[in-house]
């Protein structure tokens, strides 16, 4: 998915303007989705650091003239080598959404155009981004990229061809000024007469918290156009994600997008607004000045005449 040219990456996750010229107001759909706990990547995260150190043995292993002097420059640099040891499942992340990004955006020009995009234009993709972003920075084969990204096109196009969507909007920005949120949908579709959200994913698998994603965009209340035009939302039936794996082909996956997983996205959206640094209050000297504090921190004083 291309970068929506209403949002923003900022400190705070990524954030939306309602104008142009705007500030940012509104935390993205992910923002807001990604406050979900994700403690069961702890040890994902230790398995990519362990097979990175494991790796740079290996490496010493390949090139015993060498292990000396690169033993040497570790142990000036221990800092050095574990950022880099830590970065490993950080880097595997963003490689996979650079990949993500650029079969997003060949797909996007897919919808806009109304036929498939050609080696030379998904290449050209590929070079805006790593001239723009950096992206492919470790990419060893620009072929070996476009094969793969091929493969996804290919599932792709049997998606069209099988479900035969008829695309009402390509790329769409969608707001909720109710909860306060902003995102953007891959398209809208209407298949066998019912107008729903779609995104495309090339993970390896499809996660549940993608519904989280697909209930915002069906729970929003407007369009929202990179100019600030705002537009009427249409009612959506619901929302689906079109998955292109790696080994080709595609499945359609529908997703749950009722009541109860709304609200839970609304439960993130207030996660996401709570300021854990406001909750730590002045330092207190007397006993009656920390009850004063804990009181006001409640919102009244209604009880400093119990204090005597």
């Amino acid at each position: 998915m291309t970068t929506p040219k209403l949002s923003e990456q900022t400190a705070r996750g990524r954030m939306y303007r309602i104008e142009p010229d705007g500030k940012p107001v509104y935390p993205s759909i992910t923002t807001v989705a990604g406050m979900r706990a994700k403690d069961h990547l702890q040890g994902w995260y230790a398995t990519m650091a362990s097979k990175r150190a494991l790796d740079m043995y290996a490496w010493l292993d390949r090139n015993p003239d060498r292990a000396a002097s690169e033993i040497s420059r570790v142990s000036r640099d221990r800092w050095a080598t574990q950022k880099r040891i830590a970065a490993a499942a950080e880097e595997h992340t963003r490689i996979a959404s650079e990949f993500g990004t650029l079969v997003h955006a060949a797909c996007e020009e897919w919808g806009r155009a109304g036929e498939r995009p050609t080696p030379d234009q998904v290449s050209a993709i590929a070079e805006d981004m790593r001239r723009e972003d950096g992206a492919f920075a470790r990419e060893p084969s620009a072929e070996n990229l476009l094969a793969r990204a091929a493969v996804r096109l290919d599932g792709y196009g049997r998606f069209l061809e099988e479900f035969q969507p008829e695309f009402v909007e390509v790329e769409q920005t969608v707001v909720n000024h109710t909860v306060g949120y902003a995102g953007t949908t891959d398209c809208i579709v209407r298949v066998g007469g019912a107008l729903l959200s779609g995104d495309i994913k090339t993970s390896k698998k499809v996660r549940g918290d993608y519904a989280l994603q697909g209930v915002a965009v069906v729970n929003a209340e407007a369009l929202l156009d990179e100019d600030g035009t705002v537009r009427e939302m249409p009612e959506l039936t619901g929302a689906f994600i079109i998955h292109l794996p790696e080994a080709g082909g595609y499945s359609v996956v529908p997703l749950k997008t009722g009541p109860e997983e709304f609200e839970a996205f609304t439960a993130l959206r207030r996660i996401w607004a709570f300021e854990a640094d406001d909750c730590v209050l002045e330092t207190c000297s007397q006993p009656q000045q920390l009850l004063v504090s804990l009181l006001k921190s409640k919102g009244g004083l209604g009880g400093i005449d119990a204090l005597g």
